[in-house]
């Protein structure tokens, strides 16, 4: 390599690595953020469970359209709808999450359904959920488990 090419080649790939440091630091502000994920404890021998989480949208618009776990064989959106004075819990194809808003996926309504645990879930454990955006992509997340009769908001005060 000559002299000349040398800096010309270093300026060149430190302006490549700026514009991806750039991009990525836009993305992140982009993306939604997550927190108080937490499930509830399980019983032996039981093989589903469900995940609950607040979602802050980004400054964009996203919709979370999937989810997965190493801790269960299938993880599912769903919503629980009530209709004359009965609950029924349905699959739905994603939840939408508006720019600058907070989405609470929590016990009784919409919320994460974990189905072919590999074993029950133990208050105090922890496990990944990986949340799959519209947008955003995949996003890593740790959910704890609190006690079997944690609620909502025993769950979000109890860090």
């Amino acid at each position: 390599m000559t002299p000349r090419i040398l800096p010309r080649l270093v300026l060149l790939v430190g302006c490549a690595f700026a514009a991806g440091a750039w991009a990525a630091g836009a993305w992140a502000a982009d993306a939604p953020v997550v927190t108080d994920a937490w499930a509830r404890a399980t019983p032996p021998g039981t093989t589903v469970g469900a995940a609950y989480l607040t979602i802050q949208g980004g400054t964009r618009a996203d919709r979370l359209v999937d989810a997965s776990s190493d801790r269960a064989a299938m993880v599912h959106l769903h919503a629980v709808e009530e209709s004359d004075g009965v609950s029924k819990m349905r699959g739905i194809e994603a939840v939408e999450v508006p720019a600058g808003q907070r989405v609470t996926l929590a016990p009784r309504s919409t919320h994460l359904m974990l189905m072919g645990l590999d074993g029950p879930l133990v208050a105090g454990q922890t496990f990944v959920v990986t949340l799959r955006f519209e947008r955003a992509g995949e996003l890593p997340v740790t959910v704890t488990v609190k006690p079997a009769t944690a609620t909502d908001d025993h769950a979000q005060h109890a860090h």
